[in-house]
């Protein structure tokens, strides 16, 4: 009866392997290692997980018992310790390792780092993780390209210098690249050198006169940086791709010429795009509507950061870019409000008011982000509102800093607006709450 009732009550040990395998993936490192105290069955249960993850928050006591009688406490730097932690896992581990992360805030570049990924090179790892995130960037030991399981690498702070008898990593899809030290020529040939590649993040502080990406398979793909010439070939699956520039750089306000010349013939079914205003308006300016515009008839969601709405020129170009998408249906922008050149602007969008020519025959749903309640603001808003046959939902969310009553005066003009859909309703967010505080119809 006792060994019926204990039994009963540890439901959890006698599930299947899978599962209990499943459960202490999803649990920090630490816990994972300390379920080996709780009974025989469990001692052995933490060494065939196929998952590590050390970060901040799941490290194991970052100085383990088996080192302390060879190694006192005092002895040893916290990157010792730190090291120690992981070894002492890795000693204790069997089997294949098809995920790895490492992530230590106060982690900088050092010789351990090479010691690890020649370990989990012979583990067949598939996904691994590399962040550092303090003091210089590491170099990659040589032993991370005979890493050919790789589906997933994700980078950060490192310098990549591929070896000359580097051939390619057959088996990745996902590819994510963070302030890495890498030269364009060597970018082109990593992205090349991945066959199967899908997904593409790349985000960097550096200036490069000249990025070219040729992928094939590539189905999303996220830049961030400053690229004065940017070509993508042979992307015909591509269907997300976002553009930004980073906050600090300030490049783009010298306004020099951006050489971008047929960038969308490389991905003719773009469905998503999100793209920062500056970039938007050097790129549409440079290519001329006529080129840019055909490349985005299949483009089912819009979304622009710090776009200038009152200047004239760049109204057009997001105005062009709409209404020439046939397929729109979701648009969010992100306003960067301004007084100059309000006058004209509102007089080309009043002319396109009641031109049924330029309706938005397909969009749904559109948000407007960090609005000012500029008068500009309101007719853009007006002017969606009245070219949008079946808009469901329009979200405001005005400025903190720049409304002084939350943004009601806002919602209080919008209200009296007249509106093309009968579904349309206006739903208004709190400019300091990320959720939505009230609707209006």
């Amino acid at each position: 009866m006792k060994r019926m009732c204990s039994s009963t009550l540890d439901i959890i040990s006698y599930l299947p392997d899978s599962i209990l395998e499943k459960i202490l993936v999803l649990m920090p490192v630490r816990d994972a290692v300390r379920t080996s105290v709780l009974s025989k069955k469990w001692r052995d249960n933490w060494r065939t997980i196929p998952e590590l993850v050390f970060d901040d928050n799941s490290l194991v006591d970052p100085y383990p018992i088996l080192f302390r009688q060879s190694f006192p406490p005092d002895q040893l730097s916290m990157k010792n310790r730190f090291f120690a932690s992981i070894y002492h896992v890795l000693l204790l581990h069997h089997g294949a390792i098809l995920k790895f992360i490492l992530s230590i805030s106060k982690l900088e570049s050092c010789s351990e780092i090479d010691t690890l990924i020649t370990v989990l090179s012979s583990h067949g790892i598939r996904e691994l993780t590399l962040k550092i995130w303090k003091g210089d960037s590491h170099k990659l030991p040589q032993s991370l390209f005979s890493c050919q399981q790789l589906t997933h690498l994700n980078l950060q702070h490192c310098v990549f210098r591929p070896q000359t008898t580097f051939k390619r990593f057959n088996r990745v899809v996902h590819l994510e690249l963070c302030e890495v030290v890498i030269t364009a020529d060597a970018f082109l040939t990593l992205v090349s050198c991945c066959p199967l590649l899908e997904q593409l993040k790349f985000e960097s502080s550096a200036y490069f006169d000249y990025i070219a990406i040729e992928a094939s398979n590539l189905k999303v793909l996220c830049l961030t940086g400053f690229f004065k010439s940017l070509c993508v070939k042979n992307a015909p699956h591509l269907a997300n791709f976002s553009l930004h520039q980073k906050a600090f750089t300030g490049l783009l306000e010298t306004r020099e010429a951006l050489e971008w010349a047929g960038l969308f013939d490389g991905f003719p079914f773009l469905e998503n795009l999100h793209m920062d205003g500056p970039y938007l308006w050097y790129f549409a300016a440079g290519c001329h509507l006529r080129k840019w515009l055909p490349a985005l008839r299949h483009l089912n969601a819009l979304e622009l950061s710090g776009v200038c709405l009152a200047i004239v020129d760049f109204f057009q170009i997001i105005w062009s870019t709409m209404t020439n998408s046939q397929k729109l249906q979701k648009v969010t922008i992100q306003a960067n409000s301004t007084g100059k050149g309000e006058e004209a602007a509102a007089k080309v969008c009043e002319e396109n008011m009641g031109n049924s020519k330029f309706y938005l025959k397909h969009l749904r749903e559109v948000e407007m982000r960090l609005v000012s309640g500029t008068a500009f603001e309101l007719n853009f808003m007006k002017l969606l509102l009245a070219t949008s046959p079946i808009l469901e939902i329009m979200v405001v969310k005005p400025h903190p800093a720049m409304v002084s009553d939350g943004g009601l005066r806002i919602l209080k003009e919008l209200s009296q607006f007249q509106r093309l859909s009968p579904k349309a309703k206006i739903m208004y967010k709190d400019p300091n709450e990320r959720n939505p505080s009230l609707g209006h119809r």
